[in-house]
């Protein structure tokens, strides 16, 4: 079927839609006023005008109304007696007119596009203005974006629309399609509409749906032509210039810089910067840090698929030249040639087979996906007596080992070494081969071909430091912690001699993580310090230098050194959103979300996931359902309720970590206690090694304990001990006290475990904690110390904004009597007090001039974190730029310091 073109009602603007009767009210009081509403295009303002008029209707009030259109300019007055519907009149006959209809009822007067109206009706218009105070008068209007000129000066009441939620867009594509539901395909390709009601009805509208069973879905996972050419269709809006800018910008990807955006368009920067800004103005194009991006996937979608393919092809093959020629990054060119290459499937010509080899190593380690496809291709095409093609090879296996194809680069690095007669490129491809027999899981392999290697003859000092540096990792997973030893004496020996400052932190990695293994964790800290330094800045040794301060960081945090966990981690995503391949930013984007979420930093855990969420497809299964654990633990405790099922239903097996946490809070909050210890004791079942089983132990001592279970209870304490008795670190202290404190009803090892929480900055367990002492202590009929430990507890759960927890805490001790004083009232969804401590703090933050760098160093937070911050704080408060949040931040940091507050 096609959707039918019925317009639905206004969803999602109840906030509005009650500001429009306050001032409606405030009319029929005899107190007019000025309403503008304001938002991108297609954001709904014609859609909010129309309920306006049709709540003045309803409350009686006179209504006249009109659209402006090109044509108006050409006659003076034309709007407003099209609105009044006079003939022929002048200026004050209208005002005589207005004040006549006034005197008769409440009157609303509402002009759609204000800003094409003529110069007369705009003076009158005025003028009306300036008199709504003194007459039962409601003036509306809806103008471009552009011209907000049109209000400056003006007493007005100002509706910003801010785009719908996930949620709401949903309900209105239903609406459009006639359904009740629509179904996972269509609710994927609304994302690009980024919540704007008018490119959600071009994307129902323009494409066939399929019903079954009441829910509505796309044919095909991408959207047609028709949607493109829509969607594009309703940029007519836009000066031709404009237009072509933005169709040289949707081949660069989304961020960019709009430095790229210089080279490629050729055009000079002053008349850029006009195109720009008309594109940002309409709401097309917005600022995310240092770069531009396309404010909705869709438009940018439509853009490249109206340019003819060929077209496209000699583009994007342009764009990378112009790149390289101003010194872009590799693998920005990189993507430019594989969109070229993909387009036109036609030959390399010299000049790219030519950068492949010079700069495939760089692009191999920026960009591993990008170079292997580039590779593959490029690699048939040549000679065998090509001199590039040698190279060209060893370089694929290179971009193959970022990616963590193991067995693809065990068949290609087999393959290359049969052919090779270089001895340094063997023993490269030597090298690459052994991990990826170790990353199979084939250690007794990986340990004879690294053996071999360095029986062999000649071995440059480089490489036998590097392999034996690779063998003392994989005799390290076989646990032969002696031989590893032995191993990683000789790479730092050679690795010394050889002056190889990659072979020498290799070597000290492998250390570092022999010393964790055993539990020594603050020498393998001073290990990893020392790897980290001898690896320094180098670009090459970026991907091996990330992993080292990675494990720094955990180890760190461990030991309870919470401050020097968050510097270490600030670095680390500093570093990563400057130099990682995607797929280590991944992992990394994960372990930081991870971390944020044990501190308590709830606000940053989901802008690091949604972050993170933008490379799912550079993640591996184990990683994305990681993401969509932590992202349900969040949502659930905030009793966020659609995304909670979002990110279940997203799930893969939830067989460890937080995927199978995520399981035991579903089965929590459907009362499913049983279910719950039954998924957690399959921690006690594998039997966990440490650093990792203790962290879920408390609850499995706790949910055991609420319905009878006393020996799984027990058995989870006694891990929990076991655990703390082989690696005395702080956070398995706290974690055992927990249990102890719990299994023997002992209020001590629960104030203990609350005190080591404190210290390590763990918040989210403490109020457990604090909640478990607090329940104690009202079954031991001591109320004071119940109370205490209670509102402590609620204090820790409202600043994290677990409504779930508060509930469950409120139910528990209400069934002791004991309940709390005071409630925080709902968070509104709109304005300065929707934001979140975070969101404000950042939004004062840029009120005071601090760029996003700045304010991610201010907060130890990443870059890409802050900039998602930015992003709510705009669409909150419905404005588009930083300064409009320096505005208000400054205008409410004002409010705050003259209230006291």
């Amino acid at each position: 079927m096609t959707a039918s073109g019925a317009q639905p009602a206004v969803l999602g603007r109840g906030a509005e839609i009650d500001r429009i009767r306050q001032l409606l009210a405030a009319a029929g009081d005899g107190s007019g006023s000025v309403l503008w509403i304001d938002g991108e295009a297609g954001i709904g303002k014609t859609a909010l005008l129309d309920q306006v008029l049709a709540e003045a209707a309803s409350r009686g009030c006179a209504v006249r109304s009109t659209a402006a259109d090109a044509a108006a300019k050409a006659f003076p007055l034309r709007v407003l007696l099209d609105c009044l519907g006079l003939g022929a009149a002048g200026p004050d006959e209208v005002l005589a007119e207005v004040r006549r209809l006034c005197g008769e009822a409440p009157l609303v007067l509402a002009i759609d596009d204000l800003h094409l109206a003529d110069e007369t009706s705009l003076l009158v218009w005025r003028r009306l203005a300036s008199r709504t105070g003194r007459l039962p008068l409601l003036l509306a209007a809806t103008a471009h974006p552009a011209r907000r000129d049109l209000a400056a000066g003006l007493a007005a009441s100002r509706i910003a629309l801010p785009p719908l939620g996930g949620e709401v867009t949903a309900q209105l594509a239903a609406r459009l399609a006639g359904t009740a539901e629509i179904g996972p395909r269509l609710r994927a390709q609304l994302a690009g509409a980024r919540g704007n009601p008018g490119y959600v009805r071009r994307l129902v509208l323009s494409q066939p749906l399929e019903v079954a069973a009441g829910i509505a879905e796309v044919v095909s996972a991408e959207p047609p032509r028709e949607v493109a050419e829509a969607v594009a269709a309703g940029l007519r809006t836009l000066t031709s210039d404009a237009r072509d800018v933005l169709r040289l910008a949707a081949l660069l990807g989304s961020p960019f810089p709009a430095t790229d955006l210089h080279a490629v368009s050729e055009r000079p920067m002053i008349e850029l910067a006009r195109h720009v800004e008309e594109a940002m103005t309409a709401g097309l194009l917005e600022e995310t840090g240092p770069r531009l991006t396309f404010r909705h996937g869709l438009v940018r979608q439509a853009l490249r698929e109206t340019t003819p393919g060929a077209l496209r092809a000699a583009l994007h093959h342009r764009a990378a030249r112009a790149l390289h020629a101003c010194g872009t990054p590799v693998e920005r060119i990189g993507e430019q040639l594989l969109a070229s290459a993909h387009l036109a499937e036609s030959e390399f010509d010299d000049w790219a087979l030519d950068w492949l080899a010079e700069d495939g190593r760089s692009l191999a380690r920026r960009g591993p996906e990008c170079a292997e496809q580039l590779l593959a291709t490029a690699i048939p095409q040549l000679r065998r007596d090509d001199p590039r093609r040698a190279e060209l090879r060893a370089t694929r296996v290179l971009a193959l080992v970022q990616l963590n194809r193991a067995e693809q680069v065990r068949d290609l690095a087999e393959r290359a070494l049969a052919d090779s007669s270089d001895q340094p490129r063997a023993a490269e491809l030597t090298w690459h081969l052994t991990w990826s027999l170790a990353a199979l899981g084939l250690a007794e392999e990986a340990t004879a071909v690294a053996e071999e290697a360095l029986d062999q003859p000649g071995f440059d000092r480089s490489w036998l430091a590097r392999m034996n540096a690779m063998l003392g990792r994989v005799l390290l997973t076989e646990d032969q912690f002696e031989a590893a030893d032995g191993a990683v004496e000789r790479a730092v020996t050679e690795a010394g001699a050889a002056r190889d400052d990659y072979a020498r932190g290799l070597a000290l990695h492998v250390r570092g993580s022999g010393l964790a293994r055993r539990c020594d964790l603050s020498e393998a800290v001073i290990c990893f310090e020392e790897a980290a330094a001898a690896l320094g800045d180098a670009p090459e040794h970026t991907d091996l230098r990330l992993q080292v301060l990675g494990d720094r960081m955990m180890l760190l945090f461990a030991l309870g050194r919470s401050d020097e966990a968050d510097a270490a981690l600030h670095e680390l995503l500093e570093i990563a959103e400057r130099s990682a391949t995607e797929s280590r930013l991944a992992a990394i984007r994960l372990s930081a979300a991870y971390h944020c979420f044990t501190v308590g930093r709830w606000d940053d855990a989901t802008a690091e996931l949604e972050a993170a969420a933008e490379l799912t497809a550079h993640m591996t299964e184990p990683e994305r359902s990681r993401l969509h654990g932590l992202s349900a633990m969040i949502a659930g405790q905030r009793e966020e309720h659609e995304a909670f099922r979002h990110h279940l239903a997203e799930l893969g097996p939830a067989e460890r970590g937080f995927p199978l946490v995520a399981e035991v809070l579903r089965a929590e909050i459907d009362g499913e206690t049983d279910r719950a210890v039954q998924l957690l004791s399959g921690f006690l079942e594998r039997g966990d090694r440490f650093a990792t089983r203790y962290v879920f132990l408390p609850q499995l001592v706790r949910l055991a304990m609420e319905i009878g279970d006393a020996a799984t209870a027990t058995a989870a304490n006694d891990a929990c001990a076991e655990d703390a008795s082989v690696g005395a670190v702080p956070n398995i202290l706290a974690a055992s006290q927990h249990c102890r404190g719990l299994l023997d009803r002992d209020p001590p090892a629960l104030r203990a475990a609350i005190e080591l929480y404190r210290k390590t900055n763990q918040s989210p367990k403490c109020a457990r904690a604090l909640e478990d002492l607090a329940l104690l202590h009202a079954e031991r009929a001591e109320p004071a110390a119940a109370r205490k430990a209670y509102a402590e507890a609620a204090e820790l759960f409202q600043a994290l904004g677990a409504t779930w927890d508060l509930r469950r805490v409120d139910a528990r001790m209400r069934a002791h009597g004991l309940q709390r004083t005071r409630r925080r009232a709902q968070r509104a969804t709109t304005g300065w007090a929707s934001l979140t401590k975070t969101e404000r703090r950042v939004a004062l933050l840029v009120g005071e001039g601090l760029g996003n760098p700045d304010i991610a160093a201010e907060l130890c937070s990443s870059r890409r974190t802050v900039e998602v911050h930015v992003s709510h704080v705009l669409s909150k408060l419905g404005v588009r730029s930083r300064v409009d949040i320096a505005v208000e931040a400054t205008r409410h940091r004002r409010d705050e310091v003259h209230s006291g507050s």
